[in-house]
């Protein structure tokens, strides 16, 4: 039952070997069967076994066998040696998999003297001990030492006594095998208990590794005797002449020993999953116990271990004791003395999952084995011998677990959780941290989401863990997706009122939900994602996810300014055309040119227009601002959704193989629920950076109506600049603090072109006679204070975006900033020098401004528009 594995050394001294015919023979069988090879999908990479060697992890089952069978070949390592000198066979990783024995392999001569010779491990004499396992033969081949038994039975007339003998030595021989599986994980134990003691978390590596190691011996062991009932069933019916009573049925010889090994592991396995689940009552003996002293031992436990000094072999004497003591323990004695206070863990049913996916990928293994040797050996699978099962298996006994016991503790901890949150009055509240300003200004901050957005993300981990562990055809999971979809829609349900208390009666609110006479597709909330700065805020969300599929989230056509729930492209793509997808990654222009950009103000002004009329004051115009306060929330509520939404929708996504993304199948109303949090949260992002346009609106806008644009005596800054520079200063650090810097930059975007036009749209009230000029003429230090106005909005504006990532654009803050400051130098210019300017630089600006400076009274000029209409006539007759 031992895996009989080769060293690479042994395998060069087996590949040196020349023995005349028997060689041939097993190279030209090689040839013929280099097609067909088999792999043992029980390998688990790494695995290492305990043997006679001292350096117990010296030896792995990762290794390839003799010439003479394929079976553990991996499918990564590369062609066989004698590809060397025959470059038409086929390398090993084109090799199909499959599990039992070629015929061809089983019909293939055997010399038994010298096959045998072949396989034999060369044995080592130089032993001081009692009694070695390296005094026993071993064999390299395990596919060549099977045949080779069998054979030698066949010989002696004992075939019969197979059956009977492996009945006999089932049970003891599994149970070494599970109990060197102790030791080897004991000792890892033992090696890494300093890291292990001060973790403090439910971390249970170790045990999936044990059980990972505990299913590969099991499953190896199943393979061995699969190959051996497939060898005996081979040579009963191909000799005719043997007559062996105690096979009434040639094909179905040894499956009583199938059953009863497989029933044993399932027991052990079993033994092992109870004690990790139930609260058990400990072993009377202490941790203390488990690692006390003892005498030094040697033999197969001792590992070889020698020391030089009497305190290192009372150390190491005390941990081959320990050992010896513990791997003799039952698996659930050995779980709750030895893996519970060395791990630093305790028995609950939530471990369920961590066992369920390994222990499904072996049973389906075992499973596939057994078809396929009744395959190959033609045994009738009708029988009720065959399909009868004498044992509940481990893994149905972990669903049941799961089933009964565990999904309604998830279930009630997801629903509890997120209404527990929801009901508190802080739930949407910003969490501040206090050492936010301990940090380097410029690095992003990790800003934690809202409570209830925590509780949710939290609350849910488990269920989320499991759908990725139930097998995705039974009603457990369609279970679990139900009850998520119930725990996210429930968290939607606060939501909405919650964005509808903060956004009500604001003016950012109402150009969000107006479609006007332009339609949907015109509208503003369209029209805003036109923005580079709308592309980089879906992609500082996307969680690795391709812009165009953020994008076709973000389609808004709702009437309440929300995104619809359009099918996704995963679960429609041959229907899902063109037409139906929302902007490409082309249409959002990632490298975010300057014409593109001005394109999009110029289609925000058409919605922006009714507030640009300075001479009425905010209050006439009905323009609503959020408080400093509720604009914290509104943005700390922002990124939550949107953060939430993407981890939320990274929990449905498996990464295959390939490196590819997969979504979990029947998740579909669970992720249009996941995509409706998406949507608010975009909502509140775009509420925020519209909201931040209307704080400038009201503050600039009374720029117009100041005294200090008709100073006589001194230039003075407009006390409404510096009141904007100081709140976008102030506004910047708190909503970094509320929402981090996605959430914040995209609020600040785009200030870099709509302050300079504000600035111009007052320069524009001024020139046409309104606010104050009305009462007193404009003076040059009024416009000396309207060119420092706009170098320290410049000034203050690039400070407050200055963070880490943040959206400014350097060359559209450059150009939209000397536009302005070039308008505003052509009201003190004389009439002679507004006519050069005009000549040189006539398509810099519209016709109804160039009109506008040629009629005003400047405090160098006076207005004159006949002179301008006969410049155009002269300028364009001469052209």
């Amino acid at each position: 039952l031992v895996a009989l594995r080769p060293n690479e050394e042994q395998q060069q001294q087996q590949q040196q070997v020349s023995s005349g015919a028997t060689v041939a023979s097993v190279e030209s069988k090689l040839t013929r069967i280099s097609t067909s090879g088999m792999k043992n999908p029980f390998l688990v990479r790494g695995m290492k076994f305990v043997d006679e060697n001292p350096d117990w992890d010296a030896q792995s089952l990762d290794t390839v066998t003799s010439a003479s069978s394929l079976f553990s070949k991996d499918s990564t390592v590369s062609s066989m040696s004698n590809n060397k000198g025959n470059p038409t066979s086929t390398p090993t990783r084109m090799i199909p998999t499959r599990m039992m024995i070629p015929l061809n392999i089983l019909e293939a001569e055997l010399d038994l003297e010298q096959d045998e010779r072949r396989c034999l491990m060369p044995t080592s004499t130089s032993t001081t001990r009692d009694w070695d396992y390296s005094r026993l033969p071993q064999y390299q081949d395990s596919v060549l030492a099977l045949r080779i038994l069998t054979e030698c039975l066949k010989k002696l007339g004992r075939l019969d006594d197979v059956e009977r003998t492996l009945h006999e030595n089932l049970e003891s021989e599994l149970r070494k095998l599970a109990q060197t599986e102790q030791a080897r994980t004991f000792m890892r134990l033992e090696r890494g208990i300093v890291r292990r003691s001060s973790n403090r978390r439910q971390d249970l590596k170790d045990f999936r590794r044990h059980l990972r190691g505990l299913l590969s011996s099991f499953g190896c062991v199943m393979l061995r005797l699969s190959h051996l009932a497939q060898i005996l069933r081979h040579v009963i019916t191909t000799d005719k002449s043997l007559v062996l009573p105690s096979y009434q049925v040639p094909t179905s010889a040894l499956h009583s020993v199938l059953v009863s090994a497989y029933d044993i592991m399932q027991r052990e396995i079993k033994e092992f999953l109870k004690a990790c689940l139930r609260e058990t009552e400990k072993s009377t003996e202490d941790a203390n116990a488990i690692s006390s002293g003892g005498t030094d031992e040697r033999g197969f436990f001792s590992l070889g271990i020698t020391n030089d000094s009497s305190q290192k072999d009372a150390v190491f004497g005390s941990l081959a004791a320990s050992r010896a003591r513990n791997m003799e323990l039952p698996a659930g004695k050995f779980v709750v003395d030895v893996l519970f206070p060395k791990t630093n863990t305790s028995p609950d049913v939530r471990h369920a999952l961590e066992f369920r996916k390994a222990l499904a990928k072996w049973t389906a293994e075992n499973e596939a084995l057994k078809k396929e040797l009744a395959i190959v050996t033609g045994e009738d699978t009708s029988t009720a011998s065959y399909n009868a099962k004498t044992e509940e298996t481990a893994l149905d006994m972990l669903d049941a677990v799961i089933k009964r016991q565990l999904i309604p503790i998830l279930q009630d901890d997801a629903l509890k959780g997120t209404t527990s949150a929801l009901e508190r009055g802080d739930a949407f509240d910003p969490v501040i941290d206090h050492n936010l300003y301990g940090k380097n200004s410029n690095e992003p901050q990790d800003v934690e989401m809202c409570i209830a957005c925590q509780a949710l993300y939290y609350s849910t981990e488990s269920l989320f863990q499991a759908l990725h562990r139930l097998p995705q055809d039974e009603k457990m999971y369609l279970h679990l997706v139900g009850v998520l979809e119930h725990a996210v829609l429930t968290f939607t349900s606060r939501v909405t009122p919650r964005v509808q208390q903060i956004c009500s009666d604001k003016m950012a609110h109402r150009l969000l939900i107006d479609s006007g006479k332009e339609g949907k597709e015109n509208s503003f909330n369209m029209v805003v994602e036109r923005r580079h700065a709308f592309a980089q805020l879906c992609r500082a969300y996307a969680d690795g996810d391709l812009l165009e599929k953020t994008v076709e989230e973000g389609d808004l056509n709702h009437d309440g300014g929300l995104m619809p729930l359009s099918p996704p492209a995963a679960d429609t793509s041959a229907r899902n055309t063109s037409q139906d997808k929302g902007p490409s990654a082309a249409e959002l222009d990632l490298a975010g040119s300057i014409e593109r950009e001005e394109q999009a103000l110029l289609d925000e002004l058409v919605h922006l227009q009714p507030l640009l009329e300075f001479t009425k004051d905010s209050h006439a115009l009905g323009v609503a601002v959020c408080s400093d306060e509720d604009l914290m929330k509104a943005s700390c509520l922002a990124h939550s959704l949107l953060k939430l939404s993407s981890l939320l929708d990274s929990r449905l996504k498996v990464r295959s193989s390939g490196g590819f993304e997969k979504v979990l199948p029947s998740t579909r109303a669970l992720r249009e629920a996941i995509k409706s949090i998406r949507n608010h949260g975009i909502k509140m992002s775009k509420f925020c950076r519209i909201d931040m346009l209307m704080q400038c609106v009201t503050r600039l806008s009374k720029i117009c109506r100041s005294s200090t644009v008709v100073a006589k005596d001194a230039v003075r800054i407009p006390s409404c600049v510096n009141d904007l520079g100081e709140y976008i200063t102030a506004a910047s650090d708190n909503l970094r603090e509320a929402s981090g810097n996605a959430v914040t930059a995209y609020t600040f975007s785009s200030l870099e072109q709509y302050i300079p036009l504000f600035l111009m749209q007052t320069v524009r009230v001024i020139a046409g006679g309104g606010g104050i000029i009305s009462k007193s003429p404009l003076t040059l230090n009024g416009v000396e204070a309207l060119d420092r106005s706009g170098s320290v909005l410049y000034r203050d504006l690039k400070g407050a975006t200055g963070f880490d990532n943040s959206f400014w654009d350097d060359e559209l803050a450059a150009i939209s900033f000397e536009r302005s400051a070039s308008f505003m130098a052509m009201m003190e210019l004389e009439m002679e020098e507004l006519e050069a300017y005009y000549r040189a630089n006539h398509d810099d600006f519209s016709e109804s401004d160039f009109q506008l400076m040629f009629t005003m009274n400047g405090p160098r000029r006076r207005g004159d528009i006949g002179r301008y209409n006969m410049l155009k006539r002269k300028l364009f007759s001469g052209n």
